[in-house]
């Protein structure tokens, strides 16, 4: 039997639609509800809502991982009292490390007991018979033991751990006259002992006074300065200054030439009390403005 044309549209219009494709859902998205309605603007990330992509992004500066661009930025990240470095606490006479560990100078021996720490080289019994000339009108008497100089405990206690028994004679005659505020010049050969001679007081000096500190981030303001010739002697005091000043809150910097700057720079920033350093540098730090000396009122020299 044959159809005409307009049977068949007619038959096709009357016949049952079949059953469509669904619309493809990745597997994360099948267990959700369905969406409104509404259509929704696909999310776009942009300078003023840098978060709207669904991913959190922090940035240099911006609190709680906001963006940089769009938060109040913390420029005080160093200096005193400054968000990075910590600042002067006037209350305890100490530097603020805002959460910064201090770094222990003596290793692992540091709560060792004295009696059970090894013995020292050093004969500090050879240095009875070693004779001394002093020079000036009244004298301060030399002392025979560390007990009978008053340092504060702090400071004996790293005398302690750096094996100490005894002062050297340059101690013995230079500490008594530092600490009655006397100027010295003292010679004396490599290995005996000029470097605790002069720092033991300065250290002791800043724990004692009550020094007023100017609020200038960017210039650092040494209590005491003391310079060596060279780079090698600035590194080695300043490594035995942070063994003498270990958790007094007396903070020493060293700055030398051959080296970068910005490092040296950052280390002024967080502050300093006693600044190591060879004459070049701190000619260059003077000229920059990055150093001054009118606060310092602890002058110690090498």
């Amino acid at each position: 039997m044959t159809t005409s044309w307009a049977d068949s549209v007619s038959a096709a219009e009357n016949a049952t639609p079949a059953p469509s494709k669904g619309t493809y859902v990745p597997p994360h998205l099948r267990n959700r509800p369905p969406p409104s309605s509404e259509p929704t603007k696909p999310a776009t990330a942009s300078y003023s809502n840098p978060g709207a992509t669904g991913y959190e992004r922090a940035h240099y500066g911006a609190p709680g991982g906001g963006s940089r661009w769009n938060g109040p930025r913390n420029e005080s990240r160093f200096g005193y009292g400054g968000g990075g470095g910590g600042g002067w606490n006037a209350r305890t006479g100490g530097w603020d490390r805002a959460g910064q560990r201090e770094s222990n100078p003596f290793g692992d021996d540091v709560d060792q007991p004295f009696d059970e720490q090894e013995s020292s080289s050093i004969n500090f019994d050879a240095y009875e018979d070693i004779p001394v000339e002093t020079s000036g009108d009244h004298v301060p008497p030399p002392v025979n033991t560390f007990a009978e100089i008053d340092l504060g405990e702090a400071v004996n206690s790293n005398i302690r751990r750096c094996k100490y028994v005894k002062p050297t004679p340059v101690q013995r005659h230079a500490i008594p006259i530092v600490l009655s505020g006397r100027d010295l010049m003292a010679c004396a050969q490599t290995g005996s002992g000029k470097t605790a001679a002069f720092c033991f007081p300065i250290i002791s000096g800043i724990m004692r006074g009550q020094f007023l500190r100017p609020p200038r981030p960017r210039m650092a303001l040494p209590l005491a300065l003391i310079l060596s010739p060279t780079r090698e002697l600035s590194c080695q005091i300043h490594e035995e200054a942070r063994k003498f000043s270990y958790q007094t809150g007396v903070r020493v910097v060293v700055a030398y030439g051959g080296a970068p700057i910005g490092q040296q720079l950052r280390e002024l920033e967080r502050g300093v009390d006693i600044l190591v350093a060879t004459p070049g540098r701190l000619v260059d730090l003077l000229e920059r403005a990055r150093v001054s000396l009118e606060n310092d009122q602890v002058p110690g020299f090498r």
